[in-house]
């Protein structure tokens, strides 16, 4: 395959440039495996990491998805989803930390505290089967993905798509700071029986719980943007939402 094509300059986007191309050129389908992260750098000249990032960030879309044993194997997508890929309205790779934490508290309470009022059956079959699949990931670096992709189910279940799109446009920079500062130092007990207690209040429509659980799970990240980043206490209140 011949590298050609007019790509972004910076280097993850040259990945997710190419990437996307080749699918839309049907070089790569539906089912096809995607060449080795090796491969890919060496042809596109860029860095190991930037493909993992880009990726990362195509997985968090739906797009792509990385099995174990089995590599990297594009997905059956909608139109919609690269749809929000290529025009990446909102460039927050420019944005701080802090700026991303209080955008993703905003959604998540209102996507959680919608998720009870609007669940079905087959959205709680869904957070379960999520929940599973994280609590059985070994793995660290993949368990801040399938953490995510936990979140990305119960937020799927408020059926407002503008929320979930959102949430997914900025994840992908939120995941970088998880591992750039490693904040997180809850123990994992106590993250797990977080989890459950979403799929709970999930279940047992209690929207104002949802959203103290919501808080409570997130304080972590609040508490490093409130004290090593400098941030005022009052630019994180929550109270009217």
């Amino acid at each position: 395959m011949v590298v050609n094509r007019r790509t972004n300059d910076v280097p993850v986007n040259k990945v997710l440039d190419f990437i996307r191309q080749s699918i839309a050129d049907k070089e790569f389908k539906p089912g096809d495996r995607l060449p080795a992260e090796r491969k890919l750098s060496e042809q596109l000249g860029v860095g190991r990491p930037h493909v993992r990032e880009a990726i990362q960030k195509m997985e968090l879309y739906g797009i792509l998805h990385t099995y174990p044993q089995s590599g990297t194997i594009v997905a059956e997508f909608t139109k919609e989803q690269m749809d929000s890929l290529v025009s990446e309205k909102l460039k927050v790779s420019r944005y701080d930390f802090d700026s991303l934490l209080y955008v993703r508290v905003l959604l998540e309470i209102e996507a959680c505290k919608l998720a009870t009022r609007n669940r079905t059956i087959q959205d709680i079959d869904r957070i379960e089967r999520s929940l599973h699949e994280l609590e059985e990931c070994d793995e660290a670096d993949l368990r801040v993905k399938k953490d995510f992709e936990f979140h990305q189910a119960v937020a799927k279940s408020g059926h407002n798509p503008v929320i979930t799109s959102l949430l997914s446009i900025i994840m992908p920079d939120i995941m970088k700071y998880y591992h750039k500062y490693q904040f997180c130092v809850t123990p994992e007990r106590v993250v797990c029986s977080e989890h459950r207690e979403f799929l709970q209040k999930v279940k047992d429509r209690d929207e104002v719980g949802m959203k103290e659980l919501v808080l409570r799970h997130l304080s972590n990240q609040i508490d490093f943007a409130k004290k090593t980043r400098g941030v005022e206490i009052s630019d994180f209140n929550f109270e009217g939402f």
